[in-house]
C-alpha cells in the first residue's frame, strides 16, 4: 500500500511536466504463464495483463486504459486516473480511480475495496468484491447547507443575519474537519514523502514559495494553450485535476510542518498522522478567521499553497531530500603569539648601560 501510495504522489505533478521533456515510465506485462514482480507505472499508455500472468505488485495508470484479463491476477492495488479499467480476473488489493470508468466484469474477484472519485463502477452480475463499492462526488465535501432553514418564526432581521453566520460557520468548520481527517489519511498512506516535504518547507520556505507562486501563476496559460488546441481538451482537463490535487497535497504538507513545529514547542513527538492532522486542522481554522480581517484569509491562503507546491516540485515530489542550506560555521583567525620586548628600558631586571 505504501508503494501505491507513493506511484500516487508523483502523478500530482504531471501539469508542472507539460512545458519539460517527459521521460515515460511504461512496461508491458511479461510473455503467458510469467510472472511479473514489481510496481507499475503507466503514463498515456495502455496496459494489459494477459490470461495466465501475475503481476507482483501495484499498478498505476495515468491518462490510459488497463485491462485484467480472466485468469490474470495482480497481488496489489490498482490505481488510475482519466482513463478506463476492465477487469476479468483477480485483484488481490484495494481498486482506486479518479475520473475513469471502472467495469468489473461477470468473472472478476476483487479482494478489497472499490473506491472512484468523479467517474462510474459497473459490477456486472457473478462479479465478487470482498470489500465495499464507495463512489464519492467531488461535491460531497462542499457542506452547503443553504438549503436548510435554522431560522425560527417571527425572527427579526438581525436575529436571521445571526443564524446565517452560524449556518456558514457550521459549513466551514465541516469542511476544515474534513480536510484534518484527509490529512490524517495522506500522512498514514505518505509518512516518508510529507516528512521530507515538511523538512524542505522548513529549510527551503522562501524557495519554495517562489517556485510554488511561478508554477501556479504560469499553469493557466499553459492550461489556456491546451483548451486553445482542440485534440489535447482531455489532457487540459486531467491536468486541471492533476494540479488541484498537487495544491491539497501541498497544503497538507504545510499542515504537517506546523503539527511538528506544535510538538516541538510542547518538548513531545507525535507520529506523522497526529501532527498532519492536528496541524492542517490548526491551518484551516488560522485562515477562516484571518478572511474576517480584509484579505488575510486569502494570502495565507495562497501563501500556504505556494509553499507547500514549490517544496513537492524540490523534492521531486517527495522521492529525494531537496539539500539544506549550508550553515555559516565561524572559524575564529588564530592569533598570533605575543613576543616579549627586547627593550631594557621596559624591562626593569635588566641593569642599565652606562
Amino acid at each position: 500500500m505504501k508503494k501505491i501510495a507513493l506511484y500516487t504522489f508523483l502523478i500530482i505533478t504531471f501539469i508542472l511536466t507539460l512545458a519539460t521533456p517527459v521521460v515515460v515510465l511504461a512496461q508491458n506485462p511479461p510473455p503467458g504463464g510469467e510472472q511479473f514482480n514489481g510496481d507499475q507505472l503507466i503514463f498515456g499508455e495502455n496496459y494489459v495483463l494477459r490470461t495466465s500472468q501475475t503481476l507482483n505488485g501495484s499498478l498505476v495508470v495515468f491518462g490510459g486504459n488497463a485491462q485484467i484479463e480472466n485468469g490474470a491476477t495482480v497481488n496489489g492495488e490498482i490505481v488510475i486516473f482519466g482513463g478506463n479499467l476492465q477487469v476479468s480476473g483477480t485483484v488481490n488489493g484495494n481498486i482506486s480511480a479518479i475520473g475513469s470508468t471502472v467495469n468489473l466484469e461477470s468473472t472478476s474477484y476483487v479482494q478489497g475495496d472499490v473506491q472512484i472519485i468523479g467517474g462510474t463502477v459497473n459490477a456486472y452480475a457473478g462479479s465478487t468484491v470482498t470489500g465495499s463499492i464507495n463512489r464519492l462526488n467531488p461535491q460531497t465535501l462542499m457542506f452547503n447547507f443553504d438549503r436548510f432553514d435554522f431560522t425560527p418564526p417571527g425572527d427579526t432581521s438581525s436575529l436571521r443575519l445571526l443564524t446565517s453566520w452560524m449556518r456558514d460557520a457550521l459549513a466551514n468548520l465541516l469542511r476544515i474537519l474534513a480536510m484534518a481527517v484527509l490529512a490524517v489519511v495522506v500522512a498514514l498512506l505518505l509518512p516518508r514523502p510529507l516528512r521530507v516535504i515538511g523538512n524542505t518547507i522548513a529549510d527551503q520556505t522562501l524557495l519554495s514559495g517562489g517556485i510554488g507562486l511561478l508554477t501556479m501563476v504560469v499553469a493557466p496559460f499553459i492550461l489556456i494553450v491546451l483548451i486553445i488546441t482542440i485534440l489535447l481538451i482531455p489532457v487540459a482537463l486531467i491536468a486541471m485535476l492533476v494540479l488541484a490535487i498537487a495544491m491539497l497535497i501541498g497544503w497538507i504538507a504545510v499542515g504537517f510542518q506546523i503539527g511538528e513545529r506544535i510538538a516541538a514547542m510542547l518538548k513531545t513527538q507525535w507520529v506523522e498522522a497526529v501532527s498532519a492532522g492536528i496541524g492542517t486542522l490548526i491551518l484551516g481554522l488560522i485562515v477562516w478567521l484571518l478572511g474576517y480581517l480584509f484579505c488575510l484569509g486569502g494570502l495565507m491562503s495562497l501563501l500556504a499553497a505556494s509553499v507547500g507546491l514549490g517544496s513537492i516540485i524540490l523534492t521531486q515530489f517527495g522521492t529525494k531530500t531537496y539539500p539544506a542550506p549550508p550553515t555559516m560555521v565561524y572559524v575564529p583567525t588564530p592569533t598570533p603569539p605575543v613576543t616579549p620586548s627586547s627593550s631594557s628600558e621596559d624591562d626593569p631586571s635588566n641593569p642599565q648601560e652606562n
